[in-house]
């Protein structure tokens, strides 16, 4: 069986991950590759392919970075204009960043929100780890 879009999402995510491999050292290398194939397994190809391939590493690499400091109980939240001189990486639309424990309906809460308030969602990526 031959899944296009699979071998599409596996080539764009290559690019992603060599970007890994050039910035990071072998044992932050292998560990950001292995992050960044969870953070992106269920986004659509096509979202994907809507981004640059050093804003897809730089967005990985940055929410990483903001779970670091996550301590169970205490859920973690970050809104941001993402600035490559700042954040090493860009966007044109505000990021929201949560971290946290499983809080069931949690995501769909600020999704409601957000839209209650007229906001656009243009790319949502709920990883679980």
């Amino acid at each position: 069986m031959h899944f296009p879009a699979h071998e599409q999402k596996q080539a764009l995510l290559e690019e992603v991950l060599r970007i890994a491999d050039q910035r990071l050292a072998a044992p932050a290398a292998h560990e950001a590759r292995a992050f960044i194939a969870r953070y992106y397994d269920q986004v659509d190809v096509e979202d994907l392919a809507a981004r640059d391939p050093a804003d897809l590493y730089g967005a990985a690499l940055s929410h990483l970075a903001f779970a670091r400091g996550f301590a169970s109980g205490t859920p973690k939240l970050r809104v941001y204009n993402p600035r490559e001189d700042e954040h090493g990486w860009t966007s044109p639309h505000t990021v929201i960043e949560m971290v946290n424990d499983d809080m069931p309906f949690l995501v769909d809460s600020v999704t409601m929100e957000l839209n209650r308030r007229g906001c656009t969602l243009h790319l949502l990526n709920h990883p679980l780890f």
